[in-house]
């Protein structure tokens, strides 16, 4: 087990408690403020650097990678709802990331040992996506402005179709999966029971 790097993915959920209260607090600040842009790099520089350290440091665990993926939910979920919160983002967005990140986590739950993490590209992807988004809703309340309003607009439509994306992604993982155990389908089942 790596502490360091444990302890690195804590800080992530730290900074992802204070970030909507930040984001939120500092919307209505005339000049902005620089305490959601520190947050969000915070949480980027924890992201970055827990599982090379777990890696390195021979402490890569299953624990360590759910709570690396429950600082990432947290924190890129609660930015996203305090966006669409204080009028900067549709709620489209927050529920997106739901629906991808749980899509995620039940198909890592019908795995089995430390291989079971889903991984899948477009899945990354959406998670760099919702880390860039929280950023900029951390610049948008550091520096606002109505130029905000079509970037962020935009940076929203991308992470909803990139989400959207990985969550079909899984669910056909899970379909496909389902469609292979021995016993599904109708080839499975008695003459009886089809009837």
């Amino acid at each position: 087990m790596s502490r360091a790097a444990d302890a690195l993915s804590l800080t992530r959920v730290a900074a992802a408690v204070a970030l909507p209260v930040a984001l939120a607090s500092s919307i209505d600040r005339p000049g902005g403020a620089w305490l959601p842009l520190g947050l969000w790099g915070v949480g980027v520089a924890t992201d970055l650097l827990d599982g090379p350290v777990a890696r390195r440091l021979g402490g890569a665990t299953r624990h360590g990678a759910l709570l690396d993926n429950a600082a990432d939910v947290t924190f890129v979920l609660g930015a996203a709802a305090t966006g669409a919160a204080i009028g900067l983002l549709a709620w489209r967005v927050p529920i997106a990331i739901a629906t991808a990140f749980g899509a995620y986590a039940l198909a890592s739950a019908a795995g089995h040992g430390e291989a079971a993490r889903a991984y899948t590209p477009i899945g990354h992807a959406a998670g760099v996506c919702n880390y860039l988004l929280a950023g900029l809703l951390a610049a948008a309340v550091l520096r606002p402005g109505r130029a905000w309003g079509p970037v962020l607009d935009a940076a929203g439509l991308v992470v909803l179709v990139v989400n959207g994306g990985a969550a079909a992604v899984q669910a056909a993982g899970a379909v496909k999966r389902a469609r292979a155990r021995p016993g599904a389908g109708r080839r499975g089942r008695s003459r009886r029971s089809s009837a």
